[in-house]
């Protein structure tokens, strides 16, 4: 059979810190990738241990090992979910997105470029006297003396 060209639609980029973090066990790694892919837009899991041993080939044992190891490395922490009933169903896991996720780098300006402002600083407002204007100012001195307020001088 001809090998098929992969997509890559289940790889999600991540930090390099920790790919190459060597206090690590091979298959944590391998679980806390899978569970990212699981994550989608960055929302808490719930499953169960036996379903994350099922899909690595381990035992619950082992998977049991891998999560306790991220949680030392700080990369997710879970809880046990119960039902009303008060039953253990699964657990809900946490990932931190921030150790695992690649940072977008920040846009900077150009630092040899200087960026002048859009207004004329020649432009300088001069106030006319219109008849207009002189009647409202006049209009409302006399409305501040029938009420008696005192204006400020201009």
């Amino acid at each position: 059979m001809e090998l098929q060209s992969p997509n890559f639609g289940f790889v999600k980029p991540v930090q390099q810190d920790f790919v190459r973090n060597p206090r690590l066990m091979p298959m944590t790694r391998c679980m806390v990738l899978m569970l990212l892919g699981w994550a989608g837009q960055e929302q808490p899991l719930e499953t169960t241990m036996g379903i994350i041993a099922k899909k690595l080939g381990r035992s619950v044992r082992q998977v049991q090992r891998y999560l306790k190891d991220a949680i030392e490395e700080g990369y997710l922490f879970y809880s046990r979910t119960k039902n009303r009933w008060g039953y253990y169903t699964g657990i809900k896991i946490h990932l931190n997105f921030l150790a695992l996720k690649p940072t977008k780098p920040k846009k900077r300006r150009k630092q040899a470029t200087t960026h002048t402002a859009d207004t004329n600083n020649n432009y300088k407002y001069k106030r006319k006297n219109t008849p207009q204007e002189t009647e409202f100012l006049n209009k409302l001195n006399l409305l501040a003396v029938r009420n008696g307020i005192t204006l400020a001088p201009d």
